[in-house]
């Protein structure tokens, strides 16, 4: 078995650089040269290319070394064909013609090796590649002219790369480009670009809450035995967001396997408030309710305190939903509802008065938001995904939208509450 030849895989030093050119003067070939300095001969053979410098002839008025003289009979190296005749060690055995007993006499074009101009090339190319931006003014200048407005409307780098696929940079290299300050004259900043959530730490020390009675049988254990017994229902997360606690109150919902999310405006924060909202859900799907509110998974808050009310629709008495509630003061078990709220933040940041919010604006939130690409999702948007397993008909009828990928908007402008 013939064993495979292992080289150390590190640039070239200058050490191994002065080797390579005592091995070319002493004549000896590029794979004895790999060998005394550990290296492939390819890598050996890449260097002398790379680095030899030529030396043009001297020689005037002396029959040219053309490889089709015997054709042309005359020849001044001018000529299109004019092809010089190869030498061997030159070309093949050394790769320069340091050291080359025929120096003085050889009439071809002469390339020398020296170690210290090749390795001073190598620094600078090391340095060079590390450092300035691969882009021309007409290139920086299309890019800014793309993302500048859409930024200005609330948009992430990562929406805008999967919406613009002209756009070749990843988005690591434009946070760069925008950290480095390339696009401040179109008005974009790194205080430009959508803030980053930063969770507040827990503390070590939490109160225990007492566990009401009529929580049994609809805990995240519960709910996790009865995903596994019931693998294809899909599970739609609750919550409620707002930034007052004297209101209003807005109940969300989202079908996590699509990240699709609705929501319904509420000025009281109680349990027939939001069992509202699936009363009236049930009017409007009609048959299509089962398909999306069958499994709801929500925390303890006390508006969702009373799970017979949500699970029993109260003027028919029929069953309508399973309803299961997250550990105490564990959130995160129901994960893609509060990711989401990061959205609705940034239209409706904290402290804004949303006395004068209508359904119909928070209709038009939920439609752009639903409209932006996730990763999760492959670049896909919730929309897409939501239509692509339940249809166009169910959006039209919970009043949300597809909207244009450049007219997406995630700024507070977006709705104008008095």
């Amino acid at each position: 078995m013939i064993s495979k030849k292992v080289y150390d895989g590190k640039h070239l030093s200058l050490e191994n650089r002065i080797t390579i050119e005592q091995g070319i003067s002493q004549g000896l070939h590029k794979s004895e040269i790999a060998k005394l300095i550990s290296k492939s001969p390819s890598t050996v053979a890449k260097e002398i290319k790379r680095n030899r410098k030529l030396k043009p002839s001297n020689f005037f008025n002396e029959i040219s070394s053309c490889i089709h003289l015997q054709e042309c009979k005359h020849c001044f190296k001018k000529c299109n064909r004019f092809q010089e005749s190869p030498c061997f060690r030159r070309d093949r055995f050394v790769g320069a013609c340091n050291g080359c007993p025929n120096l003085k006499k050889c009439k071809l074009e002469k390339y020398f090796y020296k170690a210290k101009i090749a390795n001073q090339n190598y620094l600078y190319s090391l340095k060079d590649s590390r450092e300035g931006v691969n882009l021309t003014y007409p290139e920086l200048k299309q890019i800014a002219e793309i993302i500048a407005p859409l930024i200005n409307q609330g948009q992430s780098l990562y929406t805008i790369l999967e919406n613009h696929k002209e756009i070749k940079q990843c988005s690591k290299t434009l946070y760069t480009y925008i950290e480095m300050g390339l696009f401040k004259n179109w008005g974009i900043t790194n205080l430009s670009l959508k803030r980053k959530v930063k969770r507040k730490i827990r503390s070590k020390k939490l109160k225990k809450r007492n566990e009401p009675a009529n929580y049994e049988g609809h805990k995240y254990e519960d709910y996790l035995q009865f995903i596994k017994d019931n693998p294809s229902i899909p599970t739609t997360e609750m919550d409620t967001v707002y930034n007052f606690s004297c209101g209003p109150f807005i109940q969300t919902f989202i079908f996590e396997h699509t990240g699709f999310m609705i929501g319904v405006l509420h000025q009281e924060k109680t349990v027939m408030s939001m069992v509202s909202s699936l009363d009236k859900f049930q009017d409007i799907l009609q048959d299509d309710y089962e398909k999306l509110f069958s499994l709801l998974l929500t925390d303890r808050g006390s508006e969702f305190s009373n799970p017979q009310a949500f699970e029993i629709n109260i003027e028919t008495g029929e069953c309508r939903s399973k309803i299961f509630y997250c550990d105490a003061q564990q959130s995160q078990q129901k994960p893609h509802v509060e990711n989401n709220h990061n959205f609705i933040k940034e239209i409706l940041p904290n402290g804004r008065n949303l006395a004068h919010l209508t359904q119909d604006q928070l209709d038009l939130m939920f439609s752009h938001i639903n409209s932006v690409p996730r990763k999760s999702l492959g670049g896909k948007t919730p929309y897409e995904a939501f239509t692509f397993f339940y249809g166009e008909e169910i959006p039209k009828k919970l009043n949300i939208q597809k909207i244009e990928k450049d007219r997406v908007t995630l700024k507070p402008y977006l709705l104008k509450i008095k």
